[in-house]
């Protein structure tokens, strides 16, 4: 996928998701949603910053700290953690829908800047 096409997604995924945050029931759809925006965010931005990305999720933060990008390898793993506890668990409170929406705007401001 080129990077725009990553770029179209992430952007298609905010929109979809922002107007959802302050539903408490769709708590565990925003946090999914924040982690499949950031996913293309990175791919967006490492296709545009280091000319390669990675077409998968499985040990993305490794591939970020390889290519020299330890801080949004750490935001993706904050923003993973989450996803599997709001998906498969009951971390749905607002204060996780916050953090996973945070970390969407780290990755989102790190890959468009």
């Amino acid at each position: 996928m080129p990077a725009i096409a990553h770029q179209r997604a992430a952007e298609d995924i905010d929109a979809t998701i922002t107007p959802l945050v302050v539903s408490g029931q769709a708590a565990r759809v925003v946090i999914e949603g924040a982690w499949g925006a950031a996913f293309h965010w990175i791919a967006f931005g490492c296709e545009t910053k280091h000319g390669q990305h990675q077409e998968s999720h499985a040990r993305l933060a490794t591939f970020l700290r390889t290519i020299g990008e330890p801080a949004v390898g750490a935001w993706w793993d904050q923003l993973d953690r989450l996803r599997q506890g709001g998906w498969y668990g009951s971390r749905t409170d607002p204060a996780s829908v916050g953090l996973a929406m945070d970390m969407l705007r780290e990755i989102r401001t790190w890959a468009t800047s």
